[in-house]
């Protein structure tokens, strides 16, 4: 096995590989891509790296945490070496982008409060055929053979006090389809979620 150049920093890089054998070769060339990234930051807590060959399609997916953070990235060629050097890239451009917030976010302390959330189970039923039973016979006497969503479990999220402008940089280096926070200019809860004409949408909950 390759020498980990990463032994004894304060982060470690996994190298993973799904239906690709990961050679030393490979996992130097990894370590030595993700060395270049490092060297613009100090404020990463961890790096996975997953290697996926799937036929003729060769892919590559960094996920870099940070304190407040994390940056997700991929990139899929006909090579594998290929893939590494477009999704390294990619994290070193976002890396850069907002190199001052994430160290700006390593020392500063922000108000954080945990909100609840149910997990919910889709109604396993046939809907048409629901709706057909309703209607042929008496909604309330039925009422209790048609159940609601059945809560499977519970899940506590944090809800962050940020900036628009964090709240812009949480969505482009992560792949969620949505975020929640507190907006730090007015103490109000807003949305921001990702349209697909690229852009971003901000709902304000009254």
């Amino acid at each position: 096995m390759g020498k980990n150049p990463f032994e004894g920093q304060p982060y470690n890089v996994s190298v993973v590989g799904k239906h690709f054998q990961i050679t030393d070769a490979i996992r130097n060339y990894v370590f030595e891509k993700i060395s270049k990234i490092e060297r613009l930051t100090d404020s990463i807590i961890d790096v996975i790296v997953t290697l996926d060959s799937q036929k003729l399609e060769q892919s590559c997916t960094i996920l870099m945490n940070f304190i407040y953070f994390h940056i997700k990235v991929s990139a899929a060629t006909d090579n594998m070496y290929s893939a590494i050097d477009k999704a390294s890239d990619r994290a070193v451009q976002l890396v850069r982008k907002y190199k001052d917030k994430l160290k700006s976010h390593r020392f500063k302390d922000r108000t954080t409060v945990d909100i609840h959330v149910n997990v919910i189970k889709p109604l396993q039923d046939d809907l048409k055929a629901i709706n057909d039973d309703i209607e042929a016979e008496n909604a309330a006497r039925d009422e209790g053979k048609y159940q609601l969503h059945q809560v499977v479990n519970k899940e506590t999220m944090p809800l962050r006090t940020l900036t628009q402008d964090e709240a812009v940089m949480k969505m482009e280096i992560s792949d969620k389809s949505f975020l929640l926070y507190r907006s730090e200019e007015d103490q109000k809860l807003k949305v921001m979620y990702r349209r697909e004409d690229g852009n971003y949408g901000l709902v304000q909950v009254q």
